[in-house]
């Protein structure tokens, strides 16, 4: 489902050292989506997602998800300069898709449209099977510029399996270049930082070192084998 706008900033956590904020941050205002594959909302109020849909195009918003993305890419390059002899694709970039590099305002704002005090989200699946999200412009160049770097990137989503072929097809209209999509399974309620943590562990298990980790949600970064920044609230350790 969507995400909760709630702020819901960029978040990254970079695997050393970084200082920047997520949630508190980037998308929207202290209250916005619900319902998603991460959450067990069933509903949200109305006026709240339509205050974190309307924050979501402040210049306070778009300054702070900017800034978030700048220092992934800033952390990147600095890493690569410290560490010139590198085994050859041994880092990754670990991304969410929704509201981190794809863009579901357009569905959000019709639910928000209505006159009802809750918004529940039907409708959710016949959205992504449209395949019509827009691209985070600045998130997407963040990928793209790991790439040309020789990072790996991995896409880690709450979105099930199921909705495989139409995110496939989103990703390839926006030019979002991946080197691995992992879903969760049809029907699985395991919670999104758990499940999301085991994908991370498997792509250490395979030898690389998850460099950076972006995600609007706490849960995208929360778990182990990701360096929390918080909210891009930033914050590295």
């Amino acid at each position: 489902m969507p995400r909760n706008l709630k702020r819901a900033g960029l978040l990254i956590a970079c695997s050393l050292l970084c200082q920047f904020p997520i949630l508190p941050g980037g998308f929207v205002s202290e209250a916005a989506f619900a319902k998603t594959a991460e959450s067990t909302k069933e509903v949200e109020n109305t006026q709240d997602l339509k205050d974190g849909v309307k924050f979501s195009y402040s210049t306070e918003a778009r300054k702070e998800f900017d800034a978030a993305v700048k220092t992934g890419r800033d952390f990147i390059e600095q890493y690569l300069k410290e560490h010139p002899d590198l085994e050859p694709g041994s880092l990754a970039l670990v991304s969410d898709i929704d509201e981190t590099i794809l863009d579901n305002r357009p569905y959000m704002e019709e639910k928000a449209a209505g006159n009802l005090k809750e918004v529940d989200w039907s409708g959710w699946e016949d959205w992504m099977k449209k395949a019509k999200c827009a691209p985070l412009k600045n998130s997407v160049e963040l990928l793209k510029y790991a790439r040309s770097k020789g990072v790996a990137v991995f896409l880690i989503t709450g979105r099930q399996e199921h909705v495989r072929r139409q995110t496939i097809a989103n990703l390839i209209k926006c030019g979002i270049a991946y080197d691995g999509l992992y879903m969760r399974k049809d029907g699985d309620k395991t919670p999104a930082s758990q499940m999301k943590t085991e994908y991370r562990k498997k792509l250490e298990e395979m030898g690389y070192k998850i460099l950076v980790n972006i995600g609007d949600q706490e849960s995208d970064l929360s778990g182990g084998y990701s360096f929390l920044w918080k909210n891009c609230r930033t914050k590295c350790i």
